[in-house]
């Protein structure tokens, strides 16, 4: 009776395991692993295609930043600290560069950013509501227009920086966070090349765009000077934005003999554009007024304000229109941070948040018409 009970008792314990015990969940990177110094590592293409994700790769600070809708991971090659959502995580060995091929430790590829880029967007997208706009002053479109490109590389800063490099990196962030918020967003370029600054104005403008935003990086013959300003167009300039926009302006040298901008032909077109553009100077005020607000308040960079300036850029938009500084690469310290990637991904940010806040002001206050 004795011996009954037992295998009784060892079958009931035999079963319990058999249904108790955790499967292993499958590998979510199906593709070859690379044992590299001993690690397993996968390839970012891997990677971005299991998980469905955008990347960009920062050639010039050896960074990468993965990203699907609200979450992001950063990475720097040779690093073996992660950024997900803004926190530090510790990888179980470095970034690596392997067969042409930016390579990532398994392990932190099938946990950490399963849960970031999978189970939090789940719960994410269950969250979110499509809310429609019932007011009839909307802004839904911008053209983002990184300034100089291709044969125009822009001011040389500090460390060999170049503006074109640097304004095109900030216009493609900016240009993922303002989509974000549900805004139609549109590049005068989307790689290094060439466009006329008549052309930039002249995309805004048959893209019916809203809002006319172009990206610069300030240099100057004092190492000492530094901050972040927005400029609009206008004919009254201090001594300082006569500077500026002289430098900006210097560059028309590489537009070909087409360029111009095309003046009013008779005394009613001129009439139709003083109303026009004193509509848009004063909404172009107020545009620059919130984004030089969250820049202080984000970056704690010194808050040059703005400014009136001629910058032919901004002359043919006819739509409100900014030209924004984001830093002095010729100043060591700016330089510095506008080389990293993740500042420049703060300052996009930055210049995110004071567009949003501007499109929601200027919505609910029926287009400042109360």
């Amino acid at each position: 009776m004795k011996i009954q009970k037992y295998i009784i008792l060892i079958f009931t314990l035999l079963l319990a395991g058999c249904v108790t015990t955790p499967v292993r969940e499958k590998a979510a990177i199906k593709s070859p692993a690379y044992s590299i110094g001993g690690i397993s590592y996968v390839s970012l293409g891997s990677v971005v295609d299991t998980y469905n994700l955008k990347y960009n790769w920062d050639a010039i600070a050896k960074k990468l930043a993965l990203y699907k809708g609200d979450n992001q991971v950063e990475l720097a090659l040779t690093s073996d600290i992660a950024l997900v959502d803004g926190l530090p995580v510790k990888l179980s060995g470095p970034v690596k560069l392997y067969k042409s091929s930016i390579m990532l430790p398994r392990d932190f590829s099938e946990t950490i950013l399963k849960k970031a880029f999978v189970k939090k967007r789940a719960i994410k997208v269950i969250r979110k509501k499509p809310v429609k706009s019932e007011c009839a002053y909307t802004i839904g479109k911008i053209v983002i227009d990184p300034g100089h490109g291709g044969k125009d590389p822009g001011a040389i800063g500090r460390f060999s920086l170049r503006e074109k490099d640097i304004t095109l990196d900030i216009a493609k962030r900016l240009k993922r966070h303002l989509e974000q918020a549900r805004i139609d967003v549109s590049l005068t370029r989307s790689d290094d090349s060439f466009v006329s600054l008549w052309r930039r104005a002249d995309i805004a403008n048959k893209k019916g765009a809203d809002f006319f935003i172009s990206i610069h990086a300030n240099a100057a013959h004092s190492r000492q000077a530094k901050g972040f300003e927005v400029f609009y167009l206008s004919e009254a300039v201090d001594d300082n934005a006569r500077a500026i926009a002289a430098a900006e302006n210097a560059f028309l040298k590489y537009e070909d003999s087409s360029f111009g901008y095309a003046k009013p032909s008779n005394s009613l077109e001129a009439t139709l554009w003083d109303i026009c553009y004193s509509e848009n100077r004063r909404e172009s005020i107020e545009l620059a007024k919130c984004i030089t607000r969250a820049a202080y308040e984000q970056l704690k960079a010194k808050d040059r304000g703005q400014k009136g300036a001629r910058f032919y850029v901004l002359k043919g938009a006819k739509m409100p229109s900014v030209l924004i500084e984001v830093g002095f690469i010729s100043n060591k310290q700016e330089a510095a941070k506008l080389k990293d990637s993740f500042y420049r991904e703060k300052v996009a940010r930055a210049i995110a948040s004071g567009i949003i806040y501007y499109k929601n002001e200027y919505e609910t206050e029926d287009g400042f018409t109360r």
